[in-house]
């Protein structure tokens, strides 16, 4: 696409992409894992070709990565989450206003009732947009740290892992966006050791479907963000270690 395309005429240029565009559709919308997967995977690789119109396409990919969200295979969910964030970082209006889309539908779906694949995505989404998008992010960061904690009890230990994810994410943006005067008060540090002390509480007023396990869980996770965030030399050092013994991080799963 990069080399072939640049020395063709702009009708080539168009009959070709109508056809690629096409059958990145049927990829994404088959029944099979591997072919939905092949199809994101296709999207990544054109994002940052500059060929054709490109503010067209990307509003296309934008459609496609939609529908993907949420999906019964979390593995799907992952690259599509990843595909959402990379998106979102292209320079352009149409990539700011598409990072503010998805930040507000994700933290939508976490706010309402519960829907596993809805809140499951959610916070795939909301972790890669931390990372890639973290200005936009910090504007809706309240809105974030008011919902995400139902998502860190959830019923499901992979939601609640990948929420705990977000979290981390999220406290890496407001340590890099706040001013030395706020870094001060650390809100939100102080927001997170709160609801997870409030996890172990006995009397925690319960969410239908979770139990003390789930919940005590949860906190847990989330206490140990706050170590790890507490002591960098000591968490480098952690790392480190567990890549010399080659033992697997909660992390490897993202990489």
């Amino acid at each position: 696409v990069r080399t072939e395309l640049r020395e063709v005429t702009v009708e080539e240029v168009t009959a070709f992409t109508d056809a690629f565009n096409h059958h990145i559709f049927e990829m994404v919308s088959a029944n099979d894992v591997n072919e939905k997967k092949s199809g994101i995977i296709a999207i990544v690789c054109l994002l940052h070709v500059d060929v054709g119109n490109v503010n067209s396409r990307n509003i296309r990919f934008a459609n496609y990565l939609r529908n993907l969200l949420p999906s019964n295979d979390i593995g799907v969910m992952r690259y599509a989450a990843k595909t959402v964030g990379k998106l979102a970082q292209i320079s352009g209006t149409f990539s700011a206003e598409y990072a503010d889309f998805e930040m507000k539908k994700a933290i939508e779906w976490l706010g309402g009732d519960r829907v596993e694949g809805k809140r499951h995505a959610a916070v795939l989404v909301l972790k890669e947009l931390a990372v890639t998008v973290p200005t936009i992010f910090y504007q809706h960061v309240q809105a974030f740290f008011d919902f995400v904690f139902s998502a860190v009890r959830d019923p499901k230990p992979e939601i609640r892992l990948h929420a705990v994810k977000a979290i981390r994410a999220a406290l890496v943006v407001t340590a890099q966006r706040e001013s030395a005067k706020q870094s001060q008060k650390p809100q939100w540090y102080r927001l997170c050791f709160e609801e997870a002390m409030s996890g172990l509480d006995e009397v925690f007023s319960r969410e239908k479907g979770v139990n003390r396990e789930d919940r005590i869980h949860g906190s847990l996770l989330v206490l140990n963000e706050l170590l790890r965030v507490s002591n960098v030399t000591w968490e480098r050092t952690y790392e480190d270690l567990m890549n010399r013994l080659q033992v697997s991080t909660c992390d490897d799963s993202e990489n």
